[in-house]
């Protein structure tokens, strides 16, 4: 293994060929070599003590709003079985009102929705088997009225990370649970005196129907009605006031919350790649092994620096340990790299892994 000479290396993937690592330098089946090199400094003692305060830090839980008093009750429709037709889309809006938020001294804020079950298409030039997820965008809309104006919108996820719906007929990577995914605003934007309105919506034209879209994730509600869907939008939330609140939903709600964090809950988190091994046989796929060291990991993920250089997610997110990670290198450029592990935690502090070089070749 190359475990304890990882930051004296670096990677050279030769896309085609399955290479078996045996040490630092070693040849493959094709006479190449793969290399490691950690890019940055040795890890010395400011990394030792982030690690210590991270392993012994108790942070104030953060708040989160919304109907249901247990956020994780919101299980129907976006995991699998009946979607209820609740799918997120160019042509639907859904809105959810929030009264009497605990007011507090909060330090940041977010507004998140549940989604799963994203639909796929054939990858063009491979075979009909391979899919990937039907391109397109989610976005969350913030008022304290239910009018939301274009400069209201805030990006929430792409659909490459919404976790897909099955095939029948084909075996698929990325089919799983539904996800909470956030995205943070300024805590003033929070009517902590009122009411607060949020919308979810797609600006993505080919999102019509179930058949093409991801799945909003519901739980049992009352009868009481503060969240509803409009079904008259064209990828925007709904702009005139008196017509927005279309139509009233009760029985089920939709998982549309707001997440509020309380001041002073940030914490050094410590990322490390311990180990890079060959990944499934016959590809060019690498296995990152991480340790992270902190309280609260919500997800950890793999970035690659794009043709600008700045840093891009590469695959999905592991939503617990261990933390191995997949690099596909066939779905990246040729060309000298850089690969990072990342990590976020509950309260929405991140860290990052010294970075390591690789170069991908064909």
């Amino acid at each position: 293994m190359i475990k304890s000479r990882l930051k004296h290396a670096r990677i050279s993937i030769i896309v085609g060929f399955a290479v078996s690592v045996l040490c630092c330098f070693s040849a493959d089946a094709s006479g190449g070599k793969i290399e490691y090199r950690e890019l940055g400094p040795e890890p010395g003692e400011h990394e030792e003590e982030a690690v210590q305060r991270a392993a012994t830090a108790e942070l104030p839980l953060p708040i989160y709003v919304c109907e249901l008093s247990n956020i994780n009750d919101y299980s129907l429709f976006a995991n699998g079985g009946w979607d209820g037709n609740w799918y997120v889309g160019f042509n639907v809006c859904w809105m959810e009102e929030f009264k009497e938020i605990p007011q507090g001294e909060y330090s940041r804020a977010f507004i998140g929705a549940k989604l799963g079950r994203m639909k796929t298409r054939p990858v063009p030039g491979k075979p009909i088997w391979e899919k990937e997820p039907i391109p397109g965008r989610i976005y969350l809309s913030l008022s304290d009225k239910p009018s939301w104006k274009p400069s209201q919108a805030v990006f929430l996820c792409d659909t490459q990370e919404i976790p897909l719906e099955g095939d029948w007929e084909n075996a698929l990577e990325g089919v799983g649970e539904s996800r909470w995914f956030w995205a943070e605003v300024p805590v003033k934007k929070i009517n902590f005196r009122g009411s607060t309105f949020i919308a979810l919506w797609s600006p993505t034209e080919y999102f019509i129907s179930t058949a093409s879209s991801p799945i909003l994730a519901g739980g049992w509600g009352g009868a009481r009605v503060n969240s509803w869907m409009n079904n008259d939008v064209q990828g925007y939330a709904p702009l005139n006031l008196n017509t927005s609140l279309k139509t009233g939903i009760s029985t089920f709600e939709p998982a549309i919350a707001i997440k509020l964090v309380p001041e002073n809950c940030y914490q050094e988190i410590a990322v490390r790649i311990v180990d890079v091994r060959e990944g499934r046989e016959k590809t060019s796929n690498k296995t990152f092994v991480v340790s992270v060291t902190g309280s609260g990991i919500e997800q950890v993920w793999l970035e690659v620096t794009d043709e600008n250089g700045a840093w891009a997610k590469h695959g999905r997110s592991v939503y617990a340990a261990p933390y191995m990670l997949t690099l596909k290198a066939g779905a990246l450029p040729a060309g000298k790299q850089s690969v990072r592990c990342a990590a976020s935690d509950i309260w929405g502090n991140a860290g990052y892994s010294t970075p390591v070089e690789i170069e991908v070749a064909r």
